[in-house]
């Protein structure tokens, strides 16, 4: 079973600050209508990102690293 953190932002400026700042990369899916985002590793493919409990149903974009 893979390891991984997620971490839940109030606003994608937060995330993308936050991903930046550490260098960490990984992907930022904000959510359509409630303003929120979550950051997830890089390593997890964009499908388990869509199919994942937190986002599963959510409409929304992903975001990947520049």
């Amino acid at each position: 079973m893979a390891c991984y953190c997620l971490i839940v932002f109030d606003a994608l400026e937060e995330a993308r600050e936050w991903r930046c700042k550490r260098g960490v990369g990984g992907w930022i899916f904000e959510f359509e209508n409630e303003g929120l985002a979550v950051l997830f590793p890089p390593h997890m493919p964009p499908t388990a990102i869509f199919r994942h409990p937190l986002t599963k149903g959510h409409s929304g974009r992903l975001i990947g690293s520049a």
